[in-house]
């Protein structure tokens, strides 16, 4: 780092991370990873270059920090809720315990500006293709994914893996819809559905995924067939 650079830093306020962080985890909720420069950061953080370079030396080390800012101490709480389910003893793990320990800490996350604003980007960051969005994403979720499921494998031991893992991706769907809150529902269901309360959320997603990770294998060649139509109707 150059004599220049450490003269600019050292001036910098103890809350010059933060206004990074912030205004980051807008914009990249806005326009995503790679419509986001790191001099777009900064100036809507209302700080220097030099700052971004001194606390997180580039662009994807600042989306790590924003993950981890909003999402460690979740995924660690997480983590720790579904030790407990699977050290709770039993036959099999209770898998309503497990997908509440894995689901609810996510839906806890508030509703205040910044907050929104990482719901949006954790979600658009589950499909962005760029590496080093992917690096990160998978880095966060690597680890309480395994422990997700590995506990539901040893709970769903009546289904085959491939069978578990199209009833997981069913539950990750759900789960990652609920949690970007992005309104659309809403605008095809009225006011009869809410995200914001993350208790009353639980209170009707656990069961119906629960039923769905509970439910006997399907049958072997025999999938399930659309309706008939007739000829008039195609």
């Amino acid at each position: 780092m150059s004599t220049k650079t450490d003269a600019l830093t050292a001036q910098l306020p103890a809350d010059t991370a933060d206004k990074l962080l912030d205004a980051a985890e807008r914009l990249f909720a806005e326009r995503g990873f790679n419509g986001v420069s790191t001099r777009a950061i900064t100036e809507a953080a209302g700080v220097n270059n030099a700052a971004a370079h001194y606390h997180f030396g580039s662009k994807a080390a600042l989306i790590s920090a924003v993950f981890e800012r909003r999402l460690g101490p979740i995924n660690r709480h997480r983590e720790e809720l579904i030790a407990h389910v699977l050290n709770a003893g039993g036959s099999a793990p209770d898998i309503s315990a497990i997908l509440k320990a894995f689901i609810g800490p996510t839906l806890g996350i508030g509703n205040s500006p910044g907050e929104q604003s990482f719901k949006i980007l954790a979600a658009r960051s589950s499909m962005d293709p760029s590496p080093e969005v992917r690096k990160t994403v998978f880095s966060f979720y690597h680890s309480v994914g395994k422990a997700f499921i590995d506990a539901v494998t040893k709970a769903c031991s009546h289904i085959d893996r491939k069978e578990l893992a199209w009833r997981l991706a069913c539950v990750y769907g759900a789960m990652l819809y609920i949690r970007g809150d992005n309104g659309r529902i809403q605008e095809i269901l009225g006011d009869d559905i809410s995200f914001s309360d993350p208790d009353e959320a639980l209170e009707h997603v656990i069961p119906f995924l629960t039923a769905g990770l509970s439910l006997p294998p399907v049958k072997s060649g025999s999938p399930i067939k659309p309706a008939r139509t007739s000829k008039k109707t195609r």
